[in-house]
């Protein structure tokens, strides 16, 4: 007889067999083992069982060569296999109504108390919209904050992207194995995002794109997630999906505006309109979440000009911001370039002095990467 992990990776197999299914198959039979042991007539008598899912449940609990082949490939791929009563499975997921038996994991999932905020959207996304999803994925990601998505075309693959440009973390919830990648043309990012962070699936090996995975997909998305930002999304988006699986699992859920004109903001704006908290900053999510931004990790740049020789860490910070502070003014906003040009300061260790300035809220960042004192 299976172990009990690989007891619950041969049901997760099984398509139909959800955490829900087996709650009945336990209060119809008492533990795994007795499940196990159950003759055929006794799986079809368990009540809103059936009888085509209690063939396919008969077969698959006694498929050795498929749990074979299954922790075989998972192996070949890099891939983790964690099941619902392991302790490495994510407490926020075991929380849900209709958790996964198991999930595949590619990479490495946050850590237990890492936030983590989803961000969501239109496949067709506008310039508007695929410009605010990778800015606010940056920030948040600069801010040590897990950014989670779909791997779907538009919104989300602009949040993976602006996640990984700031050097933070994101995972990916697909609705396929991971044995494959869809969209096919993301494989690249795919490859990016499960070195970075994790690639995150519960179907087996094998299983393909279809349809009615993505709406499952959605409700790990924001399961793994603190709150759910919707960027752009039609009156029918499957984004509005996760955003109403969101309020059934308590999750916050967030909104960004568009233009009045755009068909894809036609279901942010009803998201507003029912209660969603509006964004048009990081700071927004940040607020409503109650997190405390932090400085991701970052890779160590050149020195900060006019630092002076030997100076500690904390004083050459604390001159460039100095330096920085003097540059800017209430009334006009300036570039990095300008910034470097006019302090003397190296373009490429400014977003670091720029982004503690704006967390100790002494500097205002607006559209463009540009940066004015605050007006108050």
């Amino acid at each position: 007889m299976p172990n009990r992990r690989e007891q619950l990776i041969l049901l997760n197999l099984v398509p139909g067999v959800s955490s829900a299914c087996l709650r009945r198959l336990l209060e119809a039979f008492g533990d795994l083992d007795r499940l196990w042991a159950a003759l055929p007539e006794q799986l079809a008598g368990v009540e809103r069982l059936g009888p085509e899912l209690a063939r396919r449940l008969d077969e698959g609990r006694r498929d050795a060569p498929r749990l074979a082949r299954e922790l075989e490939q998972a192996q070949a791929l890099g891939v983790e296999m964690v099941t619902l009563d392991e302790a490495d499975y994510p407490a926020l997921l075991r929380e849900l109504a209709d958790p996964p038996l198991a999930l595949y994991i590619r990479g490495r999932l946050p850590l237990a108390g890492d936030p983590a905020v989803a961000l969501v959207g239109a496949r067709r996304a506008s310039l508007y919209g695929l410009q605010v999803a990778e800015r606010l994925a940056g920030e948040l990601a600069q801010r040590g904050i897990v950014v989670v998505s779909g791997l779907a075309e538009g919104i989300d693959a602009a949040a993976h992207r602006g996640a990984l440009k700031a050097a933070g973390r994101t995972v990916a919830v697909v609705g396929t194995g991971l044995d494959q990648v869809y969209p096919p043309e993301h494989a690249d990012l795919a490859a990016r995002i499960a070195g970075e962070g994790a690639l995150v699936s519960e179907y087996p090996f094998g299983t393909p794109p279809s349809a009615m995975n993505f709406p499952r997909r959605n409700r790990l998305i924001s399961g793994l997630s603190l709150g759910v930002v919707v960027v752009e999304a039609g009156p029918r988006s499957g984004a509005l999906i996760t955003a109403g699986q969101a309020l059934e699992q308590g999750r916050e859920v967030f909104a960004v505006p568009g233009p009045v004109t755009s068909p894809v903001s036609q279901g942010t704006h009803q998201l507003l309109k029912e209660g969603a908290r509006l964004v048009t900053s990081v700071e927004d999510i940040l607020e409503e979440l109650r997190l405390e931004p932090v400085d991701a990790v970052r890779p160590p740049g050149p020195p900060v000009a006019r630092a002076g020789a030997g100076a500690s860490p904390a004083a050459t910070a604390e001159r460039a911001g100095e330096c920085v502070l003097a540059c800017l003014q209430k009334d006009e906003a300036k570039d990095i370039d300008t910034i470097s040009e006019e302090t003397g300061l190296s373009a490429a260790a400014l977003p670091a002095v720029l982004l503690r300035l704006e967390l100790a809220r002494r500097v205002r960042q607006l559209p463009g990467k540009r940066f004015m004192k605050p007006w108050s």
